[in-house]
């Protein structure tokens, strides 16, 4: 290898985390488990082969876990929710309450005036 160092091994040196371990992209992550999922794979060589502990594997099959449970639960029909960080919300909520004031109100003169309206 030149100097600068190349790509790849600038790409590993950032996926690596604060411990020294490779960070997991999540295609090897997904790799990792469809290669333990077979029957009878050799699930000690896989780990070895990706410098991993079990712990990590059952890490890697919990979150597929929750992410098929999420993605299974989810209505295809409802728009996905927005995120709106708080000061918007609470402006929405001011403006809401304001609206909904007025409304009332609007709906007390409609009583009034049709009430007249039946007297005469």
């Amino acid at each position: 290898m030149g100097w600068p160092p190349d790509r790849m091994q600038r790409q590993e040196e950032e996926m690596t985390q604060s411990n020294g371990k490779k960070k997991l992209s999540v295609e090897e992550k997904w790799r990792i488990y469809q290669e333990t999922s077979v029957h009878d794979a050799p699930i000690g060589e896989i780990l070895r082969k990706y410098g991993m502990y079990p712990a990590e594997l059952t890490k890697i099959r919990q979150q597929v876990e929750e992410g098929a449970k999420k993605e299974l639960g989810r209505n295809k029909y409802l728009k996905r929710k927005l995120d709106v960080n708080y000061n918007e919300h609470e402006k929405l909520k001011t403006e809401l309450a304001g609206k909904e004031k007025a409304l009332a109100e609007m709906s007390q003169e409609y009583l009034l005036i049709k009430k007249k309206v039946n007297l005469e």
